[in-house]
C-alpha cells in the first residue's frame, strides 16, 4: 500500500536571467505561432530561453521518436545552467519516456499541463514538485492574474491559497493534485501513480463529453484510487 501523500519539495526558486530549456516530449508542434508568443513572453521577463535542436520534429502524431523527446528531457535535466524545463505543447507521448527512466536528482521546475500530467505525477512520485501551468503554446492566451501567479510562484514569492465552495456541504483541506482526467486514468496501478491518500484532486478538464467524465471517474472508483481522495476541484 502507497504512503499518504505529503507535500513535495520545491525546487530553487527562479530568478532572471535563469536559463530555462524548452522540450516537446508529447504530439507534433502544430502551434507554431502561439509557441513563439510563448517563448517571447518568458523571455520579455527577462529569462534566458532554449530550443533543443529538433524541437519540431516529427514522427506520425509524436513530436520526435521516442528517444529523440527523452534525449530532449534528459539534457534539460542534466544541465547544470538550466533552472527551469518549459514544456511546448500536450497532445500525447509524455508517458512513453517515462519507461525504465529514472529521474535525475537535481531540482528543476518542470511546467505544464494536460499530457504533461504524465510528468508532473512521476516527480510527484518521488516527492518533487513541479508546476500545473500554462504550456509554451497556451502562455500567451492567460489572463494577467494567471500568469502573476504562476511567476510569483516559481520565484519564490508568496501566493494566496486556492478556495472554493463545496458542492455537498463541510470544509476540507488537503494537498493539492492537479491532473487531466484522461491521462491520470491511464496512470492508475503504474508506478508514475503518487498516492491518492489524503489529496484535493484538480482536474483540468473542461470540454470533455460527459459519459467520457462518468466513465473514467467509474474507472476510478472501482479500481479503490478514489478511496483516499479527500475531495475533487
Amino acid at each position: 500500500m502507497r504512503a499518504g501523500f505529503s507535500v513535495c519539495q520545491l525546487p530553487p526558486p527562479l530568478k532572471p536571467p535563469d536559463l530555462l530549456r524548452v522540450i516537446v516530449p508529447s504530439g507534433t508542434l502544430r502551434e507554431v505561432d502561439a509557441f513563439n508568443q510563448g517563448i517571447e513572453i518568458w523571455r520579455a521577463r527577462g529569462y534566458h530561453v532554449q530550443l533543443p535542436q529538433n524541437w519540431n520534429a516529427r514522427e506520425g502524431y509524436l513530436a520526435g521518436t521516442d528517444n529523440q523527446r527523452r534525449q530532449q528531457l534528459l539534457e534539460a535535466c542534466l544541465d547544470p545552467q538550466c533552472r527551469g524545463i518549459l514544456c511546448a505543447r500536450g497532445g500525447y507521448g509524455s508517458a512513453r519516456l517515462l519507461e525504465d527512466w529514472t529521474w535525475p536528482e537535481q531540482l528543476k521546475w518542470l511546467i505544464g499541463f494536460s499530457d504533461i500530467t504524465a510528468l508532473l505525477w512521476s516527480l510527484a512520485q518521488i516527492g518533487v514538485s513541479g508546476v500545473h501551468g500554462p504550456l509554451l503554446t497556451t502562455i500567451a492566451g492567460e489572463p494577467e492574474w494567471s500568469l502573476n501567479r504562476l511567476f510569483d510562484w516559481v520565484e519564490g514569492r508568496p501566493i494566496a491559497p486556492l478556495k472554493g465552495v463545496g458542492w455537498g456541504g463541510g470544509k476540507i483541506s488537503g494537498v493539492l493534485l492537479p491532473a487531466n482526467l484522461t491521462v491520470a486514468t491511464h496512470l492508475l496501478g503504474t508506478p508514475l501513480q503518487p498516492s491518492l491518500s489524503g489529496v484535493i484532486l484538480a482536474l483540468e478538464d473542461v470540454t470533455e463529453a460527459p459519459y467520457r467524465i462518468d466513465r473514467m471517474l467509474t474507472q476510478w472508483r472501482m479500481s479503490g484510487a478514489m478511496a483516499g481522495v479527500k475531495g475533487i476541484a
